[in-house]
This record gives structure tokens, C-alpha cells and sequence, in this order.
């Protein structure tokens, strides 16, 4: 009888390793950098597709959850296919409908369908009196009232292997609107405390500007950080996440010492047994007209039993 046991549990860990891994799962997000209308070009969405699928593959960097910002809305299924390939296995996604102005800067979930159940999705565009975004009237263009930033991207998720469920958040804060960006951190930690019985889990481009020398980042990250509402997945050791091209120095980055790139944890998954990494890649700074100005990070939990 044992041994029909021990080759169950192998057959198991064979055809679903997950299994074998408790309810451990990976959340990648990723800034895949946006082209412009009217403007150069600075990625190609088939060099970031192929580069997605590829570290999909790769044991250290296969994630479950794939959080994409700056997606230009003609690259999602593009994107989506790249998550499908790169893991072998069905995909379900969701994209936001804020971010589009001029049709060039949403955010994007996929996850791995076989392990995870999207339940409910919305935007965050205000929470309890607090603007998580804005709209613009653009008289040249004739775009009245649409909505011009990125609101946070809020999906339930339903483990499927461990039954329990979580609220994931995508981000991208805003980059020039500083009073903006700050409330929209006000916002996720009103938000996320409103919902203190359940765990969240916030990744994505905060644009927090977080100097490693300083230790400290703008006035947004403070606002995120109040309350001790939010706990931060810190990088060990911290990593640059973004490049910036230095226009009187080209080549060099403007600003090698800091992070935009962040994964947060709310209520109970904080309880959970996490860890962030950002992804480094050979060659991947500077970044090209083909690649993005963002490396990935990369997190993964082991959520707790009770």
C-alpha cells in the first residue's frame, strides 16, 4: 500500500508540479514601454513578446500571473499568446479601459487559466472622495472627457490549487502628474484597508523613485507607505529597474540608483511567505528601440495555511 502511495504522489508531482509545491505561485510585472503616436520608435512588440515567452520558460522566472504595463491595445493579443506559449497552457487576461488615451497605454493581467480564476475585475478611479485619475478635453483632438491616466487594474483571483481567494492590483501611476500620483496611493492604501479581511497583493510601475543612497522615494511612496497599510517586497539587493538615457552623457543612465518597480502586500497576505526579485537580463541596459526601458520583477508566494 505504501508504495501504491509513493507512486501516486510521484505521478503527481510528474503531471502537476505545482501540487508538490504547497500553493507556491509567481507574479511577473513588467513595464514593456509603449510607442507613441507621431513619435520614434522605442520597442518592438515582437522583440518584447518573444523575450516574455522566454522567460516563461525559464524554471526561475515561470510565473502564473503576468502584470504588463504600457500595453498599446493592438499588442494584447500579441502579449497574450507570448503568456500561452511561454507556458504551455490555456491563459485568460483582462485589460483596462483607462490608459488608452491615444490608444497607447493600458494595463494587462493574464493568468495561467489552469490555476487561477479571474472572479471580479474593475478600475480604481476613486475611492472614499480620493481621484485615482483625471480627464482631459483636448479641443485640437476633439477627446472631451477621457479619462488620461492609468487607474490601478483590481481583479479577485480564486486559487485554484490552494481554494483560497486574493485581490491582485496592477499599476501604473502616474509619471508627470505629481499631486495625481500621490493621490492615487492615498487611494490603494484606502482601498486596501477597506478591505482588511482579505489579502491583496499591489505589483506593477508606482513611479516612486526610490533612491537607494537616500533610502527614501518621493512624495507618492510616502503616501503609499502611511499607515503601515502596505508592506514592501524589497528587492536583496536592490536592483535599477529603469533606464534612463542621460541626454548630455547618452549611454549612461540618468539615474543607476533607483527603483520605480514594486510589489506590495496588504491584510493577510502579509502573512504569507514572499519574496521580489528584479529580473537582470545579459544586454538588457541600455535598453534599445526595440526593448523596454523596464527590466521585469518578479515575486513569489507561498501562501499561508490556515
Amino acid at each position: 500500500m505504501q508504495s501504491l502511495r509513493l507512486i501516486v504522489a510521484v505521478l503527481v508531482c510528474v503531471l502537476s508540479p505545482a501540487a508538490c509545491l504547497a500553493d507556491e505561485f509567481r507574479i511577473l510585472a513588467w513595464n514593456v514601454e509603449s510607442n507613441r503616436p507621431n513619435a520614434p520608435q522605442v520597442s518592438d512588440p515582437g522583440v518584447i513578446s518573444a523575450q516574455l515567452s522566454e522567460l516563461l520558460q525559464a524554471p526561475a522566472t515561470r510565473a502564473q500571473i503576468v502584470a504588463l504595463s504600457e500595453v498599446e491595445p493592438k499588442t494584447v493579443v500579441a502579449y497574450k499568446q507570448a503568456v500561452a506559449e511561454g507556458l504551455g497552457t490555456e491563459v485568460d487576461f483582462v485589460t483596462s479601459a483607462s490608459g488608452g488615451y491615444q490608444d497607447t497605454d493600458t494595463l494587462l493581467l493574464i493568468v495561467d487559466s489552469t490555476r487561477f480564476a479571474i472572479e471580479d475585475v474593475f478600475e480604481l478611479h476613486r475611492f472614499q472622495g480620493i481621484s485615482a485619475n483625471f480627464t482631459v478635453t483636448d479641443p485640437a483632438s476633439g477627446d472631451f472627457g477621457a479619462v488620461r491616466a492609468r487607474s490601478p487594474l483590481v481583479a479577485k483571483l480564486r486559487d485554484k490549487a490552494g481554494q483560497h481567494s486574493f485581490w491582485l492590483i496592477v499599476n501604473h501611476l502616474a509619471r508627470g502628474e505629481e499631486n495625481l500620483r500621490t493621490d492615487q496611493a492615498r487611494a490603494l492604501g484606502q482601498w486596501a484597508e477597506a478591505h482588511a479581511s482579505e489579502p491583496v497583493i499591489a505589483a506593477g510601475d508606482f513611479n516612486f523613485d526610490y533612491d537607494f543612497k537616500a533610502q527614501k522615494g518621493n512624495a507618492a511612496c510616502d503616501a503609499m507607505m502611511e499607515g503601515g497599510v502596505w508592506l514592501w517586497l524589497k528587492p536583496d539587493p536592490l536592483v535599477d529597474s529603469n533606464w534612463t538615457d542621460d541626454r548630455d552623457n547618452p549611454g549612461t543612465d540618468r539615474y543607476p540608483g533607483s527603483i520605480l518597480d514594486f510589489v506590495f502586500v496588504a491584510n493577510g497576505a502579509k502573512s504569507w511567505k514572499g519574496e521580489a526579485d528584479v529580473i537582470v537580463r545579459e544586454g538588457d541596459f541600455p535598453d534599445s528601440d526595440k526593448t523596454s526601458d523596464h527590466r521585469p520583477i518578479i515575486a513569489t508566494f507561498e501562501p499561508s495555511r490556515e
